[in-house]
């Protein structure tokens, strides 16, 4: 008798299941825990900015020092909206993976399909938001 009789292993998932448990297990956890941090970080830094600089301008300092002290409110509030279109893409992405079981190569091309679209959202945001 051999181990490779008693293997239960799919023949149908292209990828090893090992690498797919870790990626499931430690990857894509610490990555989106990176994601959550660095949103959050950027929400609570804009808000910060915004309380300073309330409260410099309440101090009677002219206005000219507080725009050179601080940056502008808009390159700020283009992070954020550009985590918040990052990360709703790929909770789309993750969604529509679930879906469609097995995990295999076609989840991959989801998830890189959803965060396309969330970078096209983003830039088209820009893009209006400049005219």
């Amino acid at each position: 008798m051999t181990t490779e009789g008693a293997s239960a292993q799919s023949t149908l998932v292209p990828l090893d299941d090992n690498a797919l448990e870790l990626a499931r297990r430690v990857v894509l956890p610490i990555f989106g825990f990176y994601l959550l941090c660095s949103f959050v970080l950027a929400a609570i830094k804009l808000i910060m900015n915004y309380l300073l600089k309330r409260q410099i301008l309440g101090a009677a300092v002219s206005e000219s020092v507080v725009e050179r002290l601080l940056p502008g409110p808009q390159d700020e509030q283009n992070k954020v909206v550009k985590w918040i279109a990052l990360l709703l893409s790929s909770g789309v992405g993750l969604t529509v993976c679930s879906l469609f079981l097995p995990l295999g190569i076609h989840s991959i091309i989801i998830l890189l399909f959803s965060t396309a679209f969330g970078f096209l959202a983003y830039y088209l945001f820009l893009r209006r938001q400049t005219k």
